[in-house]
């Protein structure tokens, strides 16, 4: 059992992303929103701890867990476009590089030779977290405020105003588009040869 333990949380992870999306979307529900990616995050780091510490590692957990992450993460960019507090271009660079080098990754292990990585990759994920962690806690507390009494809403509306989130939040995704791009360009560079073979066969099979 323990050696289905951390596909079994990946794919845990995989369903609660409509779950996520439906209270991200929903007003009222952003806190339960906050939850639920905090969840996700745990099962995602402890999924990754089960498999280093018992050796667990299988090509279908190497192509799942990070297919989890980029739809749990691409579904809230999304959804941040579609609540008008994220630039599309900006998510579109997002998934355009993660196409990428899923498309890489999916080919490496199909010929045998495991894609190379780069610490910037990680920190683009870290990054991206962040900042739906702040997005998710800008939108509660908007939620939050319209739920106050009206008297102590508009004054906390007022102090809430002063504080420049649109500002914060379009800084932190510029900054959050530039390490996907610079690590996606690095994730390139480093598995170029694996690249040129993917699109070959790619093309030879069309």
């Amino acid at each position: 059992m323990i050696r289905l333990l951390p596909n079994i949380l990946t794919i845990f992870r995989i369903l609660l992303t409509p779950l996520f999306v439906y209270c991200l979307l929903e007003s009222g529900l952003q806190a339960y929103a906050i939850l639920i990616f905090l969840l996700a995050a745990v099962t995602d780091w402890y999924d990754g701890h089960l498999a280093r510490r018992y050796s667990l590692t299988s090509d279908a957990g190497r192509f799942l867990d990070p297919l989890a992450d980029k739809i749990l993460v691409l579904s809230a960019f999304f959804s941040f476009v579609y609540l008008g507090v994220v630039k599309l271009w900006m998510v579109l660079i997002i998934v355009i590089r993660d196409f990428l080098v899923t498309g890489i990754r999916s080919y490496s292990l199909k010929i045998g030779r495991p894609m190379l990585t780069n610490d910037l990759g990680k920190l683009k994920t870290a990054s991206q977290m962040f900042m739906i962690v702040l997005i998710l806690a800008f939108l509660a507390i908007q939620s939050s405020l319209e739920g106050i009494t009206q008297s102590l809403g508009a004054l906390l509306k007022d102090w809430f105003a002063i504080i420049p989130h649109n500002q914060i939040i379009y800084s932190g995704m510029l900054l959050v588009t530039l390490l996907t791009m610079a690590s996606g360009i690095i994730y390139i560079y480093q598995n170029r040869h694996n690249l040129r073979r993917w699109m070959g066969f790619q093309f030879w099979d069309s």
